[in-house]
């Protein structure tokens, strides 16, 4: 199982059930599709806790448990 963890404002966060990303994407799906592309942006969108957040893909930790 692989957990979605985004560091929003210097605290890592787990996404994976509690946050979207992109265009209100769950992050499983978003990464999957987009993980070869993601160093080409400059920032992605993060939706948690009522809250947008753009941030850079180097703030994102997919961990395999």
């Amino acid at each position: 199982m692989k957990r979605y963890y985004a560091n929003l404002l210097g605290e890592w966060v787990d996404i994976t059930d509690a946050g979207t990303v992109a265009d209100h994407q769950k992050p499983s799906i978003y990464f999957e599709e987009q993980i070869t592309e993601l160093c080409k942006y400059d920032h992605i969108n993060v939706q948690y806790s009522n809250k947008n957040y753009h941030i850079h893909p180097s703030l994102i930790q997919i961990v395999t448990e």
